[in-house]
């Protein structure tokens, strides 16, 4: 009996270890393609000096915006999976205006694929908090307020948070 416990307790503890060091690897990946010089490269360089888009409020995610939730009693993991669906919907975004054989077409799918990747381990149970902001995120486009921001800024937010979120692993 005793045998049996302890073989079903190292496998738990192997699938867990298999699991974070995927989304390690998913994260690693994630930062690689966030770096400064890429995002500036991307996403400043070959875009007009004043090309903003227009997106939601609850589509720019801040570090503020994450320390406030966790005030608010939302789990680390609540906020990653808000944070990889609003930044998924803002590459869908950006990838939607550019033309397919601009310089940073590539870039950004390649960003949707590893986002993909990282969005496939998440979680199911959310808090009313996180269900409200879902909601509206999910509303047609001509509603809520809106917000004028660069492409660049929005990535610069994406990176921001991934290290807010992301630090202990």
């Amino acid at each position: 009996m005793q045998r049996g416990i302890l073989l079903f307790l190292c496998i738990l503890a192997l699938g867990r270890t298999a699991v974070i060091y995927k989304r390690c690897q998913v994260t690693r990946a994630l930062n690689d393609k966030l770096l400064y010089d890429k995002r500036l490269t991307y996403l400043g360089d070959y875009f007009p000096k004043d090309y903003k888009m227009i997106v939601r409020y609850e589509e720019v995610l801040r570090c503020q915006n994450i320390t406030s939730l966790i005030n608010q009693g939302i789990t680390v993991e609540e906020l990653r999976y808000l944070w990889g669906i609003v930044n998924e919907d803002i590459l869908i975004k950006i990838k939607e205006v550019l033309p397919d054989r601009h310089p940073s077409f590539g870039y950004i799918t390649e960003l949707l694929k590893i986002f993909k990747e990282l969005l496939l381990d998440t979680i199911t149970h959310q808090t009313e908090i996180i269900q409200d902001i879902m909601e509206r995120l999910r509303k047609p486009d001509d509603t809520g307020p809106r917000k004028s921001v660069r492409p660049k800024a929005l990535l610069d937010n994406c990176f921001r948070v991934l290290y807010a979120l992301y630090e202990e692993e």
